[in-house]
């Protein structure tokens, strides 16, 4: 089967066809091979709870793009949102997610630690015009099934790592609202 591109610009047209018999795109990014399946751990519907088991948020996390994407849905109760995209960089094969909110937007990338965590290390853009600073994000799953993410800054000042976000993904039971 013979596929016709024609794209019209100003007064003519560009033709391009191809034959699909031809065209095999290899999807690295659908195998279930590693790095491509390494953040698979978070996948599914979490309740999100503070250190001390107060429920603050929702996420869920889904595969989209036939795999290649991993696609976090993020809400609090108090009705703040977030959007993140998280997918492997093919340039440098190391994990990569664009988090976007309305308080700011985060771009950072990275890979499994020692521990089989994922540690990502970028940039945070707070979006009223404060200056962008350094972040980490840790995402480390428990014994129990449940995965603690920590968010750090990097202070300029003391040279130090600070976290300023700590909690606990609980996997969302059935009867969960």
């Amino acid at each position: 089967m013979k596929t016709v591109f024609r794209i019209f610009l100003a007064l003519s047209t560009i033709t391009y066809s191809f034959s699909q018999e031809n065209v095999k795109p290899q999807i690295l990014c659908a195998s279930n091979e590693s790095p491509y399946r390494d953040f698979d751990f978070v996948l599914g519907e979490w309740d999100f709870l503070t250190v001390d088991g107060k429920k603050i948020g929702e996420q869920v996390y889904t595969k989209q793009e036939m795999g290649c994407m991993i696609l976090e849905k993020w809400a609090t109760l108090s009705g703040s949102t977030g959007t993140g995209m998280t997918f492997v960089d093919p340039n440098t094969g190391l994990w990569r997610q664009v988090w976007m909110s309305p308080m700011f937007h985060i771009d950072y990338s990275g890979s499994l630690n020692e521990n089989g965590a994922m540690v990502l290390e970028g940039t945070i853009y707070p979006n009223n015009g404060e200056k962008s600073s350094p972040v980490r994000g840790l995402w480390a799953k428990q014994d129990d099934g449940t995965i603690k993410q920590e968010f750090l800054k990097y202070n300029e000042q003391t040279k130090k790592w600070e976290s300023f976000f700590l909690g606990f993904a609980h996997p969302k039971t059935s009867g969960d609202d």
